[in-house]
């Protein structure tokens, strides 16, 4: 029956009101009556849409030719390749069977496993690119076929829980336990210690989550994963993962949200002023301390050992004015085969960390294109506009929930119905979030992709114009090959899911750019 509320709400516990009929609000009290529907209805719109996406691209999955675009692209890279070997070899340069001696080694015997090995075959540094492409295209078609068909699995979970969640009361029912908790073992009353309660009903959520969401993230780790040769990862080192993730969240989160709690409190009617300036504070202090304390308790951090890869990275920071000065080798293998660069720091102080993965993926020359890519992030200018960008959506968001905050009607809606009690300010947050502001966070969201992708295009563009255009291409190539990334996406798919763009657009776009500069 239509109009919808929770069955479980703070007045149907204490006795009165009907279960499961908006009766109770006022007949003109349209947003009351009919939030929880409309809220049920946008998230199945959501569903139903991203698992049409899903849907798409599991039908590329299914495709067993080769796609031509790919072919003819890649064809190209090889062709160029060969081209360039052939002319260093007349110029008595270094063999290509030879080019990887000189390549700075890591020592990598730790991290041997002859069952993986079996699973998922290296990819050959000097052999050409198409044949190492469409012969991994099974399993590349086999791996993506794999993911979507969980992520179709996973998502309609998630989503009937949501629902279910919200049309039990799920919400209030959590609020009024932690208040209980609170009164019985250690005296807090909700008009006194409302932020401590709070405190209670997040790591009562977060326990629920992290049960919850375990299973799945057990079957991704353990089951797809392994299967197609990635996993490295013990149950021990999942575990212990898990743990470490769930202290943090309790160290850092913990606080973080006692104060953004207090800050709405006490700062009137511009409080979204205060929020905004404190949570610019607190992501610039953690973007400081997550790689310099927190990835180390997963991660171990070396210098990369010395040789030319090292004296190249520094000449290219330096050629390009950026202020390296710490360069890390990442053991990303102990959980994963996949691989990855990053650079992170303030100011004078730039830091890049190299996986551990890559270096035995690529070539010194590949590596340092890649990197070429991620400085032109820096030196175009997206790391600090994405950071403004994130701290805008921030302080509009948080003044549009100004504006929200008062208004007894959304929460109402969702069991919070006792006109006797003040409504928790983390409620209102978390209902605001999930309601009112869902539909502009998806098309903000989209917006970000879409500029993501466009400094994507950007950064590959200045690595071209640094002279390193084939080695950036053969270099994407070998890594796509090696995280058997998907070779044929569908267009829909990618559009809307993708922050980067697909490979044969990247591939094509940069020969674009060779031929306009030869």
């Amino acid at each position: 029956m239509l109009p919808l509320t929770p069955r479980y709400t703070q007045l149907t516990a204490k006795g009165g009101g009907d279960i499961g009929v908006a009766d109770a609000a006022a007949p003109d009290d349209l947003f009351t009556t009919y939030a929880v529907f409309a809220t049920i209805v946008f998230t199945l719109v959501v569903f139903l849409f991203e698992n049409y996406l899903s849907l798409r691209q599991k039908s590329t999955y299914h495709k067993t030719e080769f796609p031509q675009e790919l072919q003819t692209t890649v064809g190209i890279i090889d062709v160029e390749r060969a081209k360039e070997l052939k002319k260093a070899a007349e110029n008595k340069k270094a063999d290509v069977t030879t080019e990887d001696k000189k390549e700075t080694k890591v020592d990598d015997s730790e991290n041997q496993d002859d069952d993986e090995a079996d699973t998922k075959s290296k990819v050959d540094r000097n052999a050409p690119l198409l044949p190492q492409l469409q012969s991994k295209f099974s399993a590349a078609q086999s791996y993506g076929l794999d993911k979507v068909n969980f992520s179709l699995v996973s998502s309609t979970y998630s989503t009937l829980e949501g629902i279910i969640f919200v049309l039990l009361g799920f919400m209030p029912w959590i609020w009024d336990a932690s208040c209980d908790i609170g009164a019985k073992y250690f005296g807090y009353t909700e008009s006194e210690n409302e932020i401590k309660i709070s405190l209670i009903f997040l790591l009562y959520t977060t326990i629920i989550g992290t049960i919850t969401g375990l299973p799945w993230e057990l079957y991704s780790t353990f089951w797809i994963e392994k299967k197609h040769g990635f996993n490295k990862m013990t149950v021990g080192l999942f575990v212990s993962d898990k743990i470490k993730g769930l202290v943090l969240t309790m160290v850092f989160g913990g606080p973080f949200t006692a104060l953004l709690l207090k800050i709405i409190q006490l700062g009137g009617d511009s409080f979204y002023l205060y929020v905004w300036a404190f949570t610019f504070v607190f992501s610039a202090v953690m973007m400081t301390l997550v790689p310099v304390v927190i990835m180390p308790l997963f991660n171990k951090y070396e210098k990369l050992p010395e040789g030319s890869l090292k004296d190249q990275i520094y000449a290219l920071a330096g050629r390009l004015d950026f202020p390296l000065t710490k360069l890390f080798l990442m053991d990303g293998s102990k959980r994963s085969s996949h691989s990855n660069a990053f650079m992170f720091g303030f100011f004078k102080n730039k830091r890049i960390v190299l996986y551990d993965t890559l270096m035995t993926q690529v070539y010194d020359s590949e590596i340092l294109a890649i990197l070429g890519h991620e400085l032109g992030h820096w030196k175009m200018g997206h790391t600090v506009t994405n950071f403004v960008i994130s701290h805008l959506y921030m302080g509009a968001s948080f003044y549009a929930f100004s504006l929200c905050y008062n208004s007894t009607e959304l929460y109402r809606a969702f069991g919070f119905d006792d006109d006797a009690r003040s409504i928790p300010t983390i409620i209102a947050l978390l209902l605001f979030f999930s309601t009112v502001w869902e539909p502009i966070d998806k098309a903000l969201s989209y917006a970000m992709t879409v500029h993501s992708r466009k400094c994507e295009f950007e950064a590959d563009e200045f690595s071209a114009n640094l002279g390193m255009s084939q080695k950036l291409q053969s270099g994407l190539c070998k890594i796509h090959l090696e995280n058997l990334g998907a070779m044929c996406p569908d267009p829909w798919y990618s559009t809307y899911h993708y922050s980067h763009p697909p490979l044969v657009e990247r591939l094509s776009a940069m020969m674009r750019l060779d031929k306009k500069t030869k």
